[in-house]
């Protein structure tokens, strides 16, 4: 069956995705219409913030009973499946979206459930931390539509944003689908001049959490380091990354840098290692590429005993001498890690 997403997104989040997609997107940004999303450009930290989302729906040929699908783009720290309730008004009645059932496969997704088709087909939106997921969510009823029916709906999103305490830049996304086509691509077919669209998805510009208390994670902008995994704990192992790149620092003509790190127990103990040797030597990742990793097990490579454990490291990026510190958005500030598995 074909169904058809009519959707238009108004305003800056139109000339967002257009540009974002160029060609690709101009027949569709052309033919489809009637999907919005609104969102604030900022939150508190901990806060219930609600998200609007409206589209209409319309079958073409066969008819069948469909749930609409709906997937959310997020912070995994946000643990949204448990702090996210989504209504919804329709032309066809009103209720609720409950989380779609882990074991429900995609139709299109070749064994992959859900959040899984998701992440694979869109990514992670734009964003440049892998530390987002798809949450899916489905009605809660199913709506027969005979051929050239169509409903049209609104979602209300309520989340309580940052779960996770930390303050945040990130690009939200947002698709559309039903249960029977799912992620099926476009197959073309014209009508009167409009392009039968199985599903549709938007990534917005930054959304800003502010007021936590925990450290701030830019998923938006390149950042001089990052991480890998984005959390962990200090008997793991993970690995830091400069990029030279991405700011023009006092770094920029050095024959080798360096790793100058505190690290901050839980008795209340700061033990610093800040000596530029093998130990503590970035390796550049090609040459010339002015991006350099490191990677620690930190409960070792601060010596710790088996009673303590890491709360956070504070750190630099050093010359060999160690006389010349590059830190935190290029500042005289360090960057700051904080041990967390969640």
């Amino acid at each position: 069956m074909r169904s058809f997403l009519q959707i238009k997104i108004k305003g800056r989040g139109f000339w967002y995705v257009c540009a974002m997609f160029v060609m690709g997107i101009v027949i569709t940004c052309c033919s489809i219409q009637n999907f919005s999303v609104v969102q604030p450009d900022t939150a508190v930290v901990g806060s219930n913030v609600d998200f609007k989302v409206h589209f209409k729906f319309s079958n073409i040929f066969a008819s069948r009973t469909e749930n609409f699908v709906f997937g959310f783009l997020v912070p995994k720290g946000w643990d949204a499946a448990h702090n996210t309730k989504i209504s919804y008004t329709s032309s066809a009645g009103n209720g609720n979206l409950v989380l779609m059932p882990g074991t429900t496969l995609e139709p299109q997704g070749n064994g992959l459930n859900w959040p899984a088709a998701m992440k694979k087909k869109f990514g992670i939106g734009g964003n440049l931390i892998d530390d987002m997921e798809w949450v899916v969510y489905q009605s809660d009823v199913g709506f027969p539509l005979s051929n050239g029916e169509a409903i049209t709906a609104d979602l209300t999103i309520s989340v309580k944003v940052g779960a996770d305490g930390n303050n945040t830049l990130c690009k939200l996304g947002y698709v559309i689908a039903e249960s029977y086509d799912g992620l099926h691509d476009p197959d073309g077919f014209l009508d009167g001049g409009e392009k039968y669209e199985y599903y549709a998805e938007t990534v917005t510009s930054c959304f800003q959490l502010t007021g936590g208390p925990g450290d701030v994670v830019d998923f938006c902008n390149p950042q001089l380091s990052s991480y890998d995994p984005p959390k962990t704990l200090d008997n793991d192992f993970f690995t830091i990354t400069y990029d030279g790149n991405v700011a023009t620092t006092p770094l920029n003509n050095a024959a080798a840098v360096y790793l100058c790190a505190t690290g901050n127990t839980s008795d209340g103990k700061s033990i610093t290692v800040c000596e530029q040797t093998a130990k503590t030597k970035l390796t550049q990742t090609a040459a010339g590429s002015n991006r350099y990793k490191i990677t620690l097990w930190p409960h070792q490579f601060f010596g710790l005993s088996d009673a303590q454990t890491l709360t956070n490291m504070t750190y630099y990026i050093t010359d060999a001498s160690g006389s010349t510190k590059v830190g935190y958005g290029n500042t005289t500030a360090p960057f700051v890690y904080t041990f967390k598995c969640k």
